[in-house]
Formats: C-alpha cells, sequence, structure tokens
C-alpha cells in the first residue's frame, strides 16, 4: 500500500510540473494527454490504496478504484474538448453503474 502512495505522490508531483511549465498551446499534441494519464494514475492508485486499507480485497479495490478513477477523468476530457452535455453525463453515469453491477455479481459468483 505504501508503495502505492508513493507512485501516486509522484504522479502528483508530475502533474504539478507539466501544469506549471508548459503552455498548452507551444507544446506538442502527446503531450496534452499525459496530465488526464497521470490524473488517472492518480485517483487509482490513491483509492486503490484506501480500500485495501478498509479491508477490500486486492482485487476488488482495484476494480473498483478503476471505476472511481475513471469516471472523473472521462468527464475531464469531454470537457476539456468541449463535448460535455448532460446527455454524456448521464450516459457515463448508467455505464458506471452497469459496470459496477457487472463486476459486484461476476465476483460473487466466483
Amino acid at each position: 500500500m505504501r508503495r502505492k502512495l508513493i507512485i501516486a505522490a509522484w504522479s502528483l508531483v508530475g502533474l504539478l510540473v507539466i501544469f506549471m511549465g508548459t503552455d498548452p498551446a507551444k507544446v506538442p499534441s502527446f503531450l496534452l494527454i499525459v496530465p488526464f494519464a497521470l490524473l488517472f494514475v492518480v485517483l487509482l492508485l490513491t483509492i486503490s490504496a484506501f480500500l485495501q486499507h478498509k479491508g477490500y480485497t486486492k482485487t476488488r479495490s482495484l476494480q473498483v478504484a478503476v471505476l472511481c478513477a475513471a469516471t472523473p477523468v472521462l468527464l475531464l476530457v469531454l470537457q476539456s474538448i468541449g463535448q460535455l452535455t448532460i446527455r454524456d453525463i448521464l450516459t457515463v453515469a448508467i455505464l458506471f453503474a452497469l459496470s459496477y453491477f457487472y463486476m459486484s455479481r461476476s465476483t460473487a459468483s466466483s
């Protein structure tokens, strides 16, 4: 768990360096994707470590953490490209609920 938090902290530092040290208009386009990936890593590792601390199994905490980290990152990506609408929010919420239900049923049966 400690290793996850250390990686999350370094990812957060990298994210802050990118935000403070770059101008989005002057960087290559592939570098515009890096902050989203780093934010996903920070959220994923932090949520997973928290859930493991609360007693979830490693696999279960990772499954829930992926959903909980992907949802805000996906909404942030849609907002950044100007495509976020109420319909998109409802679609992401429904996908999140269905994915969580599917994962909870699949882990319960195995």
